[in-house]
């Protein structure tokens, strides 16, 4: 998206004209292309790059196992329309919109999802027209291998290739015309541009909320000036910024800008800043506001304890030799039990028993804890190595299969730091909400260590909270791989 460039800013001392205008324009000199024409290309071009894979891998196949392609029009017909039944779906999903293509996790439940239906109907297809007789199993299975592989890199290839083209703005997406309160229109507008969704801010119309008399004037000059800009190029949709308690105000600008085939939200005022997705749901025959969902749908909960449990216990096996040299090493380098227990915070408030390697001369669990800070006395020679390597964690793997914590979740405090924090964190204790983890977002994420200050607290709490609105598996896996290999997880491991 391009610089938002001020043309046009009017203020004047007579209260008949208490708003100040700021026409933000992003330039569209470098647009080369609409979210439309993206839309047909993309799939167009997927479409026949995973037809011409399959058809390369089925010809390969029955030419290396066969030496011949019996029927080949036949099979450049069939994975023709394999590729169809794949892209199509997507089409009607949004997959090659701005707003999905930079979504990469939205397009990879997607992908695979439509895949494996596309491919089901295909086989069914292959059997009901007695095909089966001469397009080999083993045609089919390296036909799925090649179309997956190959839906996923051009998949790839484009969300990079709309991301650069929005940034350097060559795609311009909705068009967007902002109307409200200062400080409500530059929050909604600086948003916009921090997530980069191809958004287009066509205009801003700034209205001066200190003066209530007249203000029907007011909303009648900013409707016409809204007409305006309409009329000079199409307006895709109306953000009205304003205190919701405004109502009535809002409900004349909605009816004032019915005149505009444009989409017109309302942005959530400063008192509904703490929702972090506010979104339309229905309860009954009800529509509300959703304020927060339930972390984990019990479809959610299945997977992820499935997963947990596979992968603990596959670790464990295969580290036990590793753990058992680790506890040896412990009890000799100094005196006391090579695993100590420590009461925590889990799922729903409930309190467990978390296993640790020790690394301190210390074995606190009481009413005060007190953190290991840089150049700790208390903590060991061995100590220092495990806890900078994150080895001290590797017996949770018990409580993964025990049930008490997830690999990966919010790391749990002591419920010493528990009972302190509660009461000074906004939403703090919504961490237990999902089980606690022996990895998390906020530790890949460079927070974990000592939290000397209040606002360190609250900055790994805000990652906790935003791992659970967001969860999925391909979620856990991402932060279990950056786990090991990204250097910023070890930081302040001390």
């Amino acid at each position: 998206m391009g610089k938002i460039e001020t043309s046009l800013h009017q203020q004047s001392s007579d209260r008949s004209a208490h708003y100040d205008e700021t026409l933000a324009r992003t330039s569209r000199t470098n647009a080369i292309m609409s979210p439309q024409t993206l839309a047909v290309l993309s799939g167009g071009i997927e479409c026949l790059l995973i037809a011409a894979a399959c058809y390369q891998a089925g010809s390969f196949y029955h030419r290396l196992m066969f030496g011949q392609l019996p029927y080949a029009t036949f099979y450049l017909a069939a994975t023709f329309c394999l590729a169809v039944l794949f892209v199509v779906p997507c089409g009607f999903a949004r997959d090659y919109s701005i707003k999905r293509l930079l979504d990469p996790r939205a397009q990879l439940q997607s992908i695979f999802l439509h895949w494996n239906y596309a491919y089901a109907l295909f086989v069914l297809a292959l059997f009901m027209l007695h095909a089966t007789d001469f397009y080999s199993r083993g045609s089919i299975a390296v036909q799925y291998g090649a179309g997956l592989i190959t839906a996923l890199v051009a998949r790839i290839v484009l969300m990079r290739i709309a991301a650069r083209a929005i940034d350097k703005g060559q795609i311009v997406g909705s068009r967007v015309l902002m109307i409200g309160g200062s400080p409500l229109v530059e929050n909604a507008a600086w948003q916009m541009q921090r997530n980069r969704k191809g958004v287009e801010i066509v205009s801003t119309i700034k209205l001066d909320l200190r003066y209530q008399e007249d203000e029907s004037v007011h909303i009648h000059a900013a409707l016409e000036k809204a007409e305006a800009f309409s009329r000079h190029g199409a307006i895709d949709d109306i953000v009205i910024c304003l205190p919701w308690s405004k109502s009535e105000t809002i409900a004349a600008f909605l009816d004032g800008l019915a005149s505009i085939p444009a989409t017109i939200h309302s942005a959530p005022d400063a008192n509904w800043r703490w929702i972090s997705e506010p979104a339309l749901a229905r309860v009954g025959g009800v529509y509300t506001l959703r304020l927060s969902r339930t972390p984990l749908t019990r479809k959610d909960q299945i997977i992820k304890r499935v997963f947990d449990l596979t992968v603990a216990s596959g670790l464990l096996l295969a580290a036990a030799p590793f753990l058992l040299a680790v506890a040896l090493l412990i009890k000799l380098d100094s005196k006391g039990p090579a695993i100590f227990r420590q009461r925590r915070n889990g799922f729903n408030q409930r309190e467990f028993r978390v296993f640790k390697f020790r690394t301190m001369t210390t074995l606190d669990d009481g009413p005060v804890i007190r953190q290991a800070t840089r150049d700790d006395g208390r903590i060991t020679r061995i100590g220092k190595i495990l806890r900078a390597t994150n080895i001290d964690e590797l017996p949770q793997l018990l409580n993964v299969i025990l049930g008490d914590m997830s690999l990966v979740g919010p790391r749990p405090h002591a419920v010493a730091h528990n009972n302190a924090y509660e009461e000074r964190i906004r939403l703090y204790a919504r961490r237990h909400n999902v089980k606690p983890g022996i990895t998390g977002w906020a530790q890949v994420r460079g927070f974990r260590g000592e939290t000397d200050s209040i606002q360190k607290m609250r900055d790994r709490v805000e990652h906790d909270l935003y791992y659970i609105d967001h969860w999925s598996l391909f979620f856990d896996i991402k932060i279990l791989v950056m786990t090991v290999f990204l250097l910023r997880s070890y930081r302040n491991a001390y």
